[in-house]
């Protein structure tokens, strides 16, 4: 058994080693967004308007939490990455099997998001959670004429 908690252990500790700086620049990025623009999402900062991934982040802490319902309010497509990342460290880590499939699993996911974006976009923005207009845009700011433009065209 120790001998199996150790390779298990050295397989995330190399992993860590290996995308552990990407990890950092991940987390610091959120750190300064969320400081300067109380977001994170470059989409939100830039136009205001929300991702096809807009809601994951919370869904995930409630899925987390155990607030499930929740979570699928803010992004359903959270159950399947829960599902893909459980699979991904049961073959990585546990296992030590390379993870087959990997590339369609992701390919799938970002269909759902984007499937799951166009239908709340229709069906919600901009008046729901997680599909809000923000306008505390860089585009609101710099170009004044930006929101007049949205309410022409009836986007908002």
């Amino acid at each position: 058994m120790k001998k199996y908690i150790n390779a298990v252990s050295l397989r995330i500790v190399a992993d860590a080693k290996e995308y552990g700086v990407a990890v950092v620049m991940v987390l610091l990025y959120a750190v300064a967004v969320n400081l300067v623009f109380h977001a994170f999402c470059p989409l939100v900062i830039f136009c205001g308007f929300p991702c096809p991934g807009c809601g994951v982040s919370r869904a995930a802490f409630c899925f987390v939490t155990g607030r499930w319902g929740m979570a699928w309010q803010l992004n359903p497509v959270i159950f399947p990455i829960v599902l893909s990342a459980a699979y991904f460290c049961l073959c990585r880590y546990l296992l030590g099997r390379r993870v087959k499939g990997i590339r369609g699993i992701i390919a799938v996911v970002f269909v759902l998001l984007f499937v799951v974006y166009c239908g709340r976009m229709y069906l919600y923005f901009p008046d729901r959670v997680p599909c809000t207009y923000t306008e505390e845009n860089i585009l609101a700011r710099i170009l004044p004429f930006y929101e007049q433009i949205l309410h022409e065209y009836g986007i908002l």
